[in-house]
């Protein structure tokens, strides 16, 4: 285990580069290099073994995420909060959401809001809307169901797009830590929530990085701030030009995502017309995160 946060707690100090430089050489060396790289195969989900919890914690050190696959365990929703706790994560923002959010299918629900469709999704962290006073820091996902062809995902540990930002960019890098840069609008009315807004990257009180970012422009209200829509436009050709620590892959059944809410896309799909067989994805969203220390 690297244990990053204690070896170099001002890696994100953009007043100092001593740890930074240090910290990125390690990042980038250990970073995976593709989904195979990011697998940890469990034998029940819901009952991890300390040397399964292990090796998630260490993947998630190493890159934020993890791919895991469900074992013995009966795929729904309550083994997806099961294994959130045994990693220590259990403030979920379930309760407070509609009670079918937590399960990603095409069923008409939430008018057709795009994680329940089959339409192409944008670079986004979840729940981009919540602010980053208290966000979804953690992002847990569960395939019950794929779909017959399609839908699969990019994802890239936000430290890298933090990385490749600093070392690119670091003035638009510290506009987007240190501004309120977006907040929430109702795509409907144009009404722009104040409180539902907040910085693109910034660190928690234990010093970890959050990130929140999305490409919807029609329910993200960006302030007419020069030095922030110069920043955003950095950040947006950065993502749009998909480095090389992309990594891709797709969900099949009994597989699933551990991440602290990572930034990540979703191709579009073709689903089946059945309904009892349509794509289905279990979702869990947590205002904790997974931490290895």
């Amino acid at each position: 285990m690297k244990y990053w946060h204690t070896k170099y707690p001002k890696r994100f100090d953009l007043k100092t580069d001593e740890d930074y430089k240090k910290w990125r050489e390690e990042k980038l060396a250990a970073y995976p290099e593709n989904v195979g790289d990011l697998v940890v195969e469990l034998a029940d989900m819901t009952a991890i073994t300390d040397a399964e919890k292990s090796r998630i914690l260490e993947l998630v050190e190493l890159a934020n995420m993890c791919v895991y696959t469900a074992g013995a365990a009966e795929l729904g929703s309550d083994a997806l909060l099961t294994l959130g706790a045994q990693l220590g994560v259990t403030d979920t923002d379930k309760s407070t959401r509609h009670p079918k959010s937590d399960e990603l299918t095409d069923s008409g629900i939430l008018n057709k809001a795009i994680p329940f469709s089959t339409r192409h999704v944008r670079w986004h962290t979840d729940a981009t809307y919540y602010g980053s006073n208290k966000t979804v820091q953690a992002l847990f996902l569960l395939c019950k169901r794929a779909a017959l062809k399609g839908g699969s995902n990019k994802v890239l540990d936000n430290e890298i797009l933090y990385i490749l930002l600093r070392d690119k960019e670091p003035e638009a890098l510290a506009t987007l830590m240190e501004k309120d840069c977006f907040n929430y609008k109702n795509p409907k009315t144009g009404e722009v929530s104040q409180h539902l807004g907040g910085r693109v990257f910034w660190t928690n009180p234990d010093g970890h990085l959050c990130h929140r970012f999305s490409f919807r422009k029609m329910d993200m209200a960006w302030p007419e701030d020069s030095e922030v829509l110069a920043a955003r436009d950095c950040l947006e050709s950065l993502i749009l030009n998909e480095s090389g620590y992309v990594i891709e892959g797709r969900l099949e059944s009994g597989m699933g995502l551990i991440s602290n809410n990572v930034i990540h896309t979703r191709e579009k799909l073709v689903d089946s017309d059945d309904a009892s067989n349509k794509r289905l994805l279990f979702r869990a969203r947590y205002y904790d995160r997974v931490n290895a220390c």
